[in-house]
């Protein structure tokens, strides 16, 4: 049992040593990449909104035929 607790302090130690290893993007970088993100996800929900409506209508008229 105490060897499990040394190895999760050994983990810990190496993660925080490795976090500063990282380079963080900027702040204005940040929202240029947080705005190219929703305008994606913005315009695929918009492509899935009109692919689901053609295909619901093309289904309601092979329904009624």
């Amino acid at each position: 049992m105490a060897g499990e607790g040394r190895k999760v302090t050994k983990f810990f130690k190496e993660v925080k040593a490795e976090m500063k290893k990282v380079t963080w993007p900027t702040k204005d970088v940040l929202i240029k990449y947080t705005e190219v993100v929703l305008a994606v996800v913005i315009a695929f929900t918009a492509l899935i909104f009109v692919a689901d409506s053609i295909f619901s209508y093309l289904l309601k008229l092979v329904i009624k035929a």
